[in-house]
């Protein structure tokens, strides 16, 4: 029997978050925490799931909210 071995990275990625009433800005660690925050339901999570992943977007706005995914850089000691 020969097997397969699929291996999935994922990659949590940051997202900041710019409340256009306050105009404060925030930086969330993953999307499940940022949609907890703002009060958006597991079908607005799924839907934002959806257009960073899927469709491979890296923004998202409406009336309330823009919502911008990006590329955390570290540093590190060589």
């Amino acid at each position: 029997m020969i097997g397969k071995l699929i291996i999935i990275q994922v990659t949590k990625m940051p997202f900041i978050l710019k409340n256009k009433e306050t105009e404060q800005y925030r930086l969330f660690g993953s999307l499940p925490i940022l949609c907890s925050s703002i009060g958006f339901d597991e079908k607005k999570e799924k839907n934002l799931r959806y257009i960073f992943s899927q469709k491979k977007e890296i923004k998202f706005e409406n009336n309330e909210f823009l919502i911008v995914k990006v590329v955390l850089e570290r540093g590190g000691s060589n």
